[in-house]
This record gives structure tokens, C-alpha cells and sequence, in this order.
């Protein structure tokens, strides 16, 4: 057992010198931030259950457009044509230790057998923060419903 336990410590602390910056903000705040980055995540998107019959993929996007102003968007894609397909898109900004909702947006839906869904925000929003966009998708054919969550990259809107 001691032997387990000690081999267990070995491999966190190897790991946390290898990686010393992992699942932890850094606590340097970059040029044209207000607040030290976001944690860098081993694996920041999420994945849908690979058990689903028809929700095949979901993306979720942001970009500056211009001036502080922010484009997020979002899809979901069907195996088959659904009953219903949709997105719900929500923008987050990071305030040095969480993520908050900044904007979210109605649920978009298609009624019309579609394979693939997609919606679109424009913001204006403070400038010197990190943003990204949080993603709801949904599936619906006949009575299976099927959904899932997933996030953007991080974007630093500079001062």
C-alpha cells in the first residue's frame, strides 16, 4: 500500500514539474489585460457522448470584429435531419479567478428537418478582458433528445 501511495506522490509531482502551470491562472497579467490569464486547460473544449445517434458535432466561435466589438457564434450538426436542432449561445469574460455570463442569447432552434444549425451574436463589450463563448446544442427527433456543452478558445480584447 505504501508502496502505491508513494509511487501516486512520485507521478503528482513529476507531473507538476513538468507542467508546472497547468489548471492554475498564471499570475503575470499580460500587455492590455486587466486580469492574469485564464487557467491553461489540458483540455478546454468538451466532447458529446460518442453514444449519441444524431448529434453529431457543436462548435462554438469568437472573433473581434472591430473597436471592442465581438462576433460569437455557434453550430450543431445532425447525423440525420432532425425534428428540431439548436444552439444557445452565451458570452463569458474572465474576471482573474472565474468565468461569469456577460451576454446570453435566446435559443435558436430550426423546426424545418434540418441537418445543421447555426447562430450569431454581436456585441460590444469592455475592452482589457478575456472573453470566450459557451455553447449549448440540442437534438431532438422523435423522442430522443440529445445535448451538450462546449466552449471557444479564449480571446484577450486588448486595451
Amino acid at each position: 500500500m505504501k508502496r502505491i501511495v508513494r509511487f501516486g506522490f512520485s507521478l503528482f509531482l513529476l507531473y507538476t514539474f513538468i507542467f508546472p502551470n497547468q489548471g492554475q491562472a498564471s499570475p503575470s497579467v499580460k500587455s492590455g489585460a486587466l486580469t492574469p490569464p485564464p487557467p491553461v486547460l489540458i483540455q478546454p473544449f468538451t466532447f458529446f457522448d460518442p453514444n449519441f445517434s444524431y448529434l453529431e458535432r457543436g462548435g462554438s466561435y469568437i472573433a473581434e470584429i472591430a473597436n471592442g466589438n465581438l462576433d460569437i457564434w455557434g453550430d450543431t450538426s445532425a447525423t440525420v435531419r432532425v425534428d428540431k436542432i439548436g444552439v444557445e449561445l452565451t458570452l463569458q469574460r474572465w474576471t482573474g479567478t472565474s468565468w461569469i455570463d456577460v451576454i446570453s442569447g435566446s435559443p435558436g432552434i430550426s423546426t424545418n428537418s434540418a441537418y445543421m444549425y447555426q447562430s450569431h451574436i454581436l456585441s460590444s463589450v469592455a475592452r482589457g478582458y478575456y472573453y470566450r463563448t459557451k455553447s449549448f446544442h440540442w437534438i431532438i427527433e422523435g423522442a430522443a433528445y440529445e445535448s451538450g456543452t462546449r466552449y471557444s478558445g479564449t480571446l484577450l480584447l486588448s486595451l
